[in-house]
């Protein structure tokens, strides 16, 4: 089994990149979905989370996501200690998605925060999936109905973009289509499997 980690810039289309590797029969752990459990009422990630960061929780004791979002987007300290919270709980949830399909060639991981967590030497391949920031600005304003300004600041705020593609295996440019996109998958994949056989 490869570990393969799907990272890259916000609004690059990860998600989409994901939902086409599933499509094709691959399993793929999401790390974003993963953590929306740890803001459950209940959760020891939860709890910790309300203590840290008071005032987080709304009329159910589950965190409301726009009010830790606001504390946390301009503050790097807070950001950095919310990640502590949660990461730990989000990794071992991975560790076990990869446990359960050991039978796999491939098992993907999308982790947008892969490399602001230090997880570059836990995957065997990384593939980064990256745009234009014109792009990533016009998704935003399009699907998350940002104001330009509003998303730009989201687009700055990220690990830069060139550092993230040095560091990948696999660099996956997403300005296109969903059919594009779809047809790089079909390569990448190509790629990969051609890179097993020759380590048989």
């Amino acid at each position: 089994m490869q570990k393969i980690g799907i990272a890259g810039t916000i609004a690059s289309g990860k998600t989409s990149f994901a939902l086409l590797l599933k499509r094709r029969g691959f399993p793929v752990f999401n790390c974003d979905s993963y953590a929306r459990i740890t803001r459950h009422n209940g959760h020891p990630a939860c709890e910790k989370i309300k203590e840290v960061f008071p005032g987080t929780a709304d009329e159910h004791g589950d965190i409301d996501a726009a009010k830790l979002a606001a504390l946390v987007f301009h503050d790097e300290e807070k950001r950095k200690m919310l990640n502590a919270i949660v990461h730990p709980y989000v990794i071992e949830g991975m560790n076990h998605f990869f446990e359960s399909h050991q039978d796999m060639p491939f098992v993907f991981a999308e982790v947008p925060l892969l490399f602001e967590a230090g997880l570059e030497d836990y995957f065997d391949t990384i593939i980064v999936v990256t745009c234009s920031e014109k792009t990533a600005v016009e998704r935003m304003m399009r699907d998350r109905s940002y104001t330009e300004e509003e998303a730009e600041a989201r687009y700055h705020a990220q690990i830069n973009k060139e550092e993230q593609t040095a560091k990948a295996d696999i660099v996956i440019h997403n300005d296109g289509t969903l059919k594009e996109l779809d047809q790089k998958v079909n390569q990448m994949v190509g790629t990969l499997r051609r890179k097993a056989r020759g380590r048989c």
